[in-house]
């Protein structure tokens, strides 16, 4: 068969199947030689699959991508960003607030603490800990990202908002000077009502907000719950008003 032939049969193929694995790529054109596979879809214009390591491809003409350049076809995920080391600091770049892991999984559905541990390290992005979780942040953007997360999170919306980073920093420096007047039990105790206030969910928030272990905001939360709360130690040993001193007469 003549190449112009093959190619022609090869276009019919991905419009028809819109996904190709490299072996059946290689059975429509007659070679065994991956090089001469690549030389061809580089000559038609390609995606390669960010998910399955790369080993599924499509046209360029054929994905209809969403807002965030992605696009799926039977479990299998594309990006006009490229693949994944490509794709991740892109996304993040475009977010009000970065992305933790857990939500960079839910958007691009692939495993992504490898990629960004590797881009952590190769400077591509940075990150702040959360209580017990990575916010990953653009290097051009990092600040102004972390203040809207953070007044995101005080907010105890999960949704994005639009804030100003002056507004942000000063819900933010408001919520943590509160924090720094109350004693530990006080502040569990608070974290705990907040946590029971927000709903499933909650301890995670929390945590998350005031920069502690999940565990502290749980068990603030089951104080409050079991109503066993010693009221006489609530503050602080020595708090309050000084006791008069008895004067003589």
């Amino acid at each position: 068969m003549k190449t112009e032939s093959r190619q022609q049969k090869l276009i019919e193929v991905f419009q028809s199947e819109k996904v190709l694995g490299i072996g059946m790529v290689k059975e429509i054109i007659g070679t065994a030689s991956r090089m001469t596979v690549f030389r061809q879809l580089k000559s038609l214009g390609y995606y390669s699959s960010y998910s399955h390591a790369g080993k599924y491809y499509t046209l360029g003409s054929i994905p209809v991508f969403d807002r965030n350049g992605l696009w799926s076809y039977g479990g299998i995920y594309f990006s006009k960003h490229g693949n994944l080391m490509e794709t991740i600091p892109v996304l993040v770049k475009r977010s009000e607030a970065g992305y933790f892991a857990s939500e960079l999984e839910e958007l691009l559905n692939v495993f992504v603490h490898n990629a960004v541990g590797k881009l952590f390290g190769l400077g591509r992005l940075l990150r702040e800990q959360i209580g017990d979780q990575y916010l990953y942040l653009s290097p051009e953007l990092a600040q102004s990202q972390f203040i809207s997360r953070k007044a995101i999170l005080i907010k105890g919306s999960s949704e994005s908002v639009t804030i100003t980073d002056s507004h942000g920093q000063e819900i933010i420096e408001h919520f943590e000077t509160f924090l720094s007047v109350l004693n530990e039990k006080q502040r569990r105790l608070y974290l705990g009502f907040e946590s029971i206030r927000l709903g499933h969910g909650g301890d995670v928030r929390m945590a998350s907000i005031a920069g502690i272990n999940i565990k502290t905001v749980s068990r603030g939360r089951q104080e409050l719950l079991s109503k066993q709360i010693d009221l006489d130690r609530i503050r602080r040993k020595g708090a309050g008003r000084p006791a008069l001193k008895k004067t003589k007469s």
